[in-house]
């Protein structure tokens, strides 16, 4: 029997599945390997699955693309999961999909476009929680510079603006405060949108936090939760 405050953990599971495969679409677009979508990885899998089912299939792409993009899709940074090693994503808590949504969700994944740009593919990922992010502002980064970052909308666009700028480094210069799952899904995919080797850090309003470099600012959007915003709000203060 799968227990309540499990149940509860996992709340949005098949949004955060859809948000991988919207990611790993990307990726793939972006890199093509043949491993993941297309006629080319459909016949390796049939040749390969024996009685393993598409919800072992998702699950195992998700698994290798975390060792690619550490930190980038597994649960364990969406879901804010405690006592999990760094380099296992889905941990002894995750019960999966059911079997028959799983198939459901990837039928309907591959026969929609892939998103082609990483502004796309953070919308796909918020799109998949019933989320759309709103323009944001942002300022231009330098190398030098140290964020403190908070809600969705932010996320995503501290996210393109390293898409586009120079010699920046995500996990160096980034701390993104994000409680939710989805705004800490968006926060992850910035490892593996950016092509980056390390993750940013990712707290809740209530985890212990590295301390930001002196002089960090706040990047903020209208869509952060309080007690998110608050506590990034304290972080760049001091």
């Amino acid at each position: 029997m799968i227990q309540l405050s499990t149940m509860q953990q996992f709340d949005g599971a098949g949004h955060y599945v859809e948000g991988a495969l919207r990611l790993l679409q990307y990726v793939e677009v972006r890199r093509p390997t043949g491993r993941r979508f297309g006629a080319d990885a459909d016949a390796r899998w049939s040749s390969f699955r024996g009685d393993l089912e598409t919800v072992d299939r998702i699950e195992l792409m998700i698994r290798d693309a975390d060792a690619e993009w550490p930190g980038g899709f597994g649960v364990r940074a969406v879901f804010a999961m405690q006592g999990v090693a760094e380099d296992e994503p889905f941990g002894s808590q995750w019960e999966g999909l059911d079997p028959v949504a799983a198939e459901e969700l990837w039928r309907r994944v591959k026969a929609e476009p892939a998103p082609t740009t990483a502004a796309a593919a953070l919308a796909s990922i918020a799109s998949a929680w019933g989320v759309t992010l709103a323009a944001q502002p942002s300022e231009p980064v330098a190398p030098t510079d140290h964020l403190v970052v908070v809600g969705a909308s932010a996320i995503a666009a501290t996210i393109e603006a390293f898409a586009t700028g120079a010699a920046l480094d995500w996990s160096e210069q980034i701390v993104v405060v994000a409680s939710s799952p989805i705004a800490r899904q968006l926060a992850a995919a910035g490892t593996a949108l950016l092509n980056a080797v390390r993750p940013a850090a990712i707290i809740t309003a209530t985890e212990p936090a590295p301390a930001p470099k002196r002089g960090a600012r706040l990047v903020a959007s209208p869509d952060a939760e309080l007690a998110d915003r608050a506590r990034a709000e304290a972080l760049v203060a001091g």
